[in-house]
């Protein structure tokens, strides 16, 4: 807890030396913001050296720790108000405030039923959203605690190098270093980072329309999103199945071709590297605004400054939001030329994107070509698909359909506003649809699903140009009565499907682990090596992956395939070494196996000769129907 607070503090020294003139809602923004990159970033700055140690967090912790000493007597010196000036938006920031902080509440109570909730029996249980990738995260944490190898590879695939950005999950593997038990690292930097995301989606909707209605519009329908989905369940189907079927909701359904999820319950809970992806996004298109608005008037030298570095930090945090940053920030400098050019500022709208550009090559591309090209050179990325997911089950075929009943009043609104576009306003929504044509022209991954990464940041754009559209209409209306009842309509039809999916993701549980697979995993994490490598079957919720940090030789295609690795020929390896014989001695010697493991996982999934195993190697744990055998003498039970 001390560790994430002296990073927080360092975060919003920095904020209020770098921003001192911006009001202080945004400096505290920024600021919690400034603080999740360092927490991310300075440990495997020193990983690089270091190894992911002890070492490495404490150098790490020592500078952000000067970093926050040293900006606050820069502040000193300079005598800079902590207040800051009023601002007639602050009480528009106050009430953002608050609903920000009343919806992290509420995703508290959704992360503490949703990440290893333990029950009596030494169960661990998640809930709908989290039921297949918390799993994921949870290795990647662990592997990184346990084993401290960096660059990190795969525990679930030895030998292949981890390209899935994987910095939000080294942030909670610090915490482990800390003395944080393994859920409380996973919740707390994540309620930090949800309010970056609630609060930031609202301050930024404020800069681009400085209005309380279509700031509380946008806002609503951006985190209760959802389409028309709930059609589906006045007549078509029981209103039970949504409470009790496995992804049957209004937003959620797979086989109606209703895939427009809600941000909260597919996005923000389970997306781990989404959450951390748009908890940066958020500020860095607020920077990215001020930038280009001041460069059209010869200013914005030092808002492309800090933005270029919190852009080049975005590549292995979240590699969507850095893709749809670039494709903003390539699409704002044209549409802001003319009129940097009418100003006499054209050359210093271009000085200050190549300032951008050139320390967003130093920072970034080293990251890019690391990491994200290798992944690119090992799968099917970046392939042409027509239309995204569009009638992926046959239900919806027709285009504008699909996105009307999925994406609902923001996008059917999105039609007529553009007749009343102009200015900044146009060059806002012109980037944010060329993400829009891009996602339906482009898989950017083996999974169409996942172009929703970049089709959201299409959504938050739109949906705040959408509502400050929809607010100067609403404002028209007389009598008030009849505004207020079109304006309750209006959120009612955008929000009802969110809503009830919400409901399905509160009441939703599932067992994630049994208490007999928890406490094998505990002894294996108290009597085996830390790089110990095990054979275990390939489900995704295997207790050897999920909570001890230990390598096994193949994990889930489930995250494979996605991440473009080559994983077939191993799979086929774990099912022929379970057999036992030869087929074993040739495959462990050549794979270093140092551990089997049978359980009921095992035992469903393939032919075990465990009589072959009982006799060749020293049984070392045998409870709850699961064996472990030792192979090599690397153990210390």
């Amino acid at each position: 807890m001390i560790a994430v607070l002296i990073y927080l503090l360092s975060g919003l020294a920095l904020s209020e030396l770098l921003l001192s003139d911006k009001r202080i809602a945004i400096r505290i923004w920024m600021g919690l913001v400034f603080g999740c990159v360092l927490l991310m970033w300075l440990p495997c700055l020193f990983a690089f050296a270091f190894g992911f140690t002890v070492s490495a967090q404490y150098c790490a912790l020592a500078i952000a720790g000067l970093l926050a000493l040293g900006s606050l007597f820069l502040i000193y010196r300079k005598k800079l108000s902590l207040l800051g000036p009023a601002d007639e938006a602050d009480w528009r920031d106050r009430i953002g405030f608050a609903l920000s902080l009343v919806l992290t509440g509420f995703c508290a109570y959704l992360l503490h039923t949703h990440v290893l909730r333990p029950e009596t029996d030494g169960s661990l249980w998640v809930g709908q959203s989290t039921y297949g990738d918390l799993a994921m995260h949870l290795g990647f944490i662990e592997s990184l605690f346990r084993q401290g190898t960096f660059p990190p590879e795969y525990s679930i695939f030895p030998g292949q190098q981890l390209n899935y950005p994987f910095l939000v999950d080294a942030a909670s593997a610090s915490l482990r270093f800390f003395g944080m038990s393994l859920r409380a690292s996973v919740i707390l930097p994540s309620l930090v980072m949800l309010l970056c995301v609630f609060w930031g989606f609202w301050l930024l909707a404020d800069e681009i329309t400085g209005k309380l209605l279509p700031d509380l519009l946008s806002w609503l329908l951006f985190v209760l999103n959802g389409g028309f989905g709930f059609a589906l369940f006045l007549g078509k189907y029981p209103f039970s199945d949504i409470f009790s079927g496995y992804y049957t909701t209004p937003t959620n359904y797979y086989s109606e071709d209703i895939r427009w999820v809600n941000v909260i319950c597919d996005m923000l809970i389970p997306q781990r590297t989404t959450m951390a992806g748009w908890c940066v996004l958020m500020a860095a298109v607020y920077l990215l605004i001020l930038a280009v608005r001041q460069s059209v008037q010869g200013r914005g030298r030092r808002e492309i400054l800090i933005l270029a570095v919190l852009a080049s930090a975005m590549p292995m945090i979240h590699t969507h939001s850095f893709l749809a940053l670039g494709i903003l920030s390539a699409v704002w400098f044209f549409c802001a030329l003319p009129q940097a050019g009418e100003n006499g500022n054209a050359g210093v709208l271009f000085l200050n994107y190549v300032f951008y550009g050139l320390i967003c090559l130093l920072l970034a591309a080293p990251q890019v070509l690391y990491w994200t090209m290798d992944s690119v050179s090992t799968g099917n990325l970046l392939q042409w698909n027509l239309g995204w997911v569009v009638g992926a089950s046959g239900a919806i075929n027709n285009w504008f359909l699909f996105y009307t009943i999925n994406c609902g009043i923001v996008f059917l609104a999105m039609w007529p506003m553009l007749f009343f576009l102009r200015g900044e306003k146009l060059s806002i929504f012109l980037g944010a649809a060329v993400i829009f044509l891009l996602s339906n022209l482009v898989a950017f991954q083996p999974n169409l699903y996942d172009n929703n990464k970049l089709l959201y940041v299409w959504f938050m754009l739109t949906d705040i140009l959408v509502c400050d559209w929809l607010g100067s209409a609403l404002s028209a209306i007389r009598p008030s009565v009849l505004r207020h009842v079109m304006a309750i309509i209006l959120v009612f039809l955008g929000t009802f499907s969110g809503l009830l999916s919400i409901g399905r993701e509160t009441v939703s549980s599932y067992r994630l682990l049994s208490g007999e697979q928890a406490a094998a995993a505990e002894f294996i994490t108290e009597h085996t090596e830390p790089d110990a490598l095990f054979l275990t079957a390939t489900n995704h919720t295997n207790a050897v992956s999920v909570l001890t940090g230990r390598n096994i030789v193949c994990g889930p295609g489930l995250y494979l395939y996605f991440h473009g690795v080559n994983y077939q020929e191993r799979e086929q390896e774990v099912s022929r070494m379970y057999r036992g014989g030869e087929a074993f001695l040739r495959s462990a010697g050549e794979l270093g196996v140092d551990y089997v493991y049978i359980g009921e996982y095992e035992r469903a999934k393939y032919t075990i000769d465990e009589s072959w195993f009982s006799d060749h190697y020293p049984l070392i744990y045998d409870r709850g129907g699961i064996q472990i055998y030792r192979i090599t003498e690397n153990g210390t039970d």
